[in-house]
């Protein structure tokens, strides 16, 4: 009985091999002769296999935007539950540029509404501008470029909220961000890090974290290095069960001559319950030698940014 089970899934995996298993094992074939099976051989070479060209891989061509899912979910306190995991997309899910999506689905925002203005540089802040990645060619995840360079990588954020505290994760740059939202003050003299010193309040339903301390060699998604006195607000606002708004303000007397405001991006809660927490590691950055022995040519494009190494990514399936 296991043999015929397991026969009969082999058989029923394509239609192609569903009709040579029923051909093989089915009374009719005893009685071909030689001449019609040569026949059949001879027609079935010359006949190409029918692929079914409306499914494509990862199911992509399904691509719907989200409806809204419903009112806000809020937690004990009365607060909105932002727990979950979320996309940087309409969709819900992974998506990739290599495939024909809707751009009202792929897109975060709509520049026509909400335009994104450029970062304006004061005179000093020139020179901060363009640089090379930390320890070679990977990005180094931090506060924010972890979150926004998800603009092209597509990858997921996740929030984990308790009482007074949640957590920020991304999958790549691998990021762990905790950010206390008891009320308590920022140190008086916190030690620089890439992801800074983050504490988070609560203004009516949006979530509000204020961010300094970041360390200086991290670089911001749009290519130039903070000082050490940038200074990071970003909001979080649950606005249905299915969409997340973020949105970002840096300031930097040093390196902007006035305060960078980072155009409100949806971000979508995962609607398959089986989407899984990956891991996702760029090589390139395993040592800080990396650069010194990289080819001179490619070395210079690099730090120069007129040869950047494309890191867009993506997965099959969610």
């Amino acid at each position: 009985m296991t043999q015929m089970k397991r026969w009969l899934f082999y058989c029923a995996g394509a239609v192609v091999l569903l009709a040579g298993c029923v051909a093989e094992n089915s009374p009719e074939q005893a009685a071909t002769s030689p001449e019609q099976a040569a026949t059949s051989a001879e027609q079935g070479a010359k006949s190409p296999v029918q692929y079914d060209a409306s499914r494509v891989a990862g199911g992509f061509d399904q691509v719907r935007k989200l409806p809204p899912g419903g009112p806000v979910p809020r937690t004990a306190d009365g607060h909105p539950d932002l727990n979950g995991r979320y996309y940087p997309n309409h969709a819900g899910r992974m998506l990739q540029g290599g495939y024909q999506i809707d751009e009202s689905i792929m897109s975060q925002f709509d520049p026509k509404v909400t335009p994104q203005e450029p970062a304006v540089f004061t005179p000093e802040g020139e020179k901060y501008k363009n640089p090379p990645f930390p320890y070679g060619t990977c990005p180094v995840g931090g506060t924010p470029i972890s979150i926004t360079m998800q603009s092209s990588e597509h990858g997921p954020m996740e929030l984990i909220q308790q009482p007074g505290k949640i957590w920020i994760l991304n999958e790549f740059p691998q990021t762990i961000r905790h950010i206390p939202t008891d009320g308590r003050p920022h140190s008086t003299d916190p030690d620089p890090t890439f992801t800074g010193e983050s504490v988070g309040r609560w203004e009516g339903d949006t979530l509000v974290v204020d961010t300094i301390a970041v360390d200086p060699r991290l670089m911001n998604f749009e290519r130039w290095h903070p000082s050490d006195k940038q200074h990071i607000v970003e909001r979080f606002t649950r606005t249905s069960k299915n969409y997340l708004t973020y949105e970002l303000m840096i300031e930097d007397p040093v390196v902007l001559a006035k305060p960078y405001i980072y155009a409100p991006r949806t971000w979508t809660l995962a609607q398959n319950p089986n989407d899984l927490w990956t891991e996702y590691v760029c090589t390139a950055n395993e040592e800080p030698t990396y650069m010194q022995k990289m080819d001179p040519r490619q070395r210079q494009e690099i730090e120069t940014g007129t040869g950047q190494p494309a890191r867009g990514r993506g997965r099959g399936t969610q």
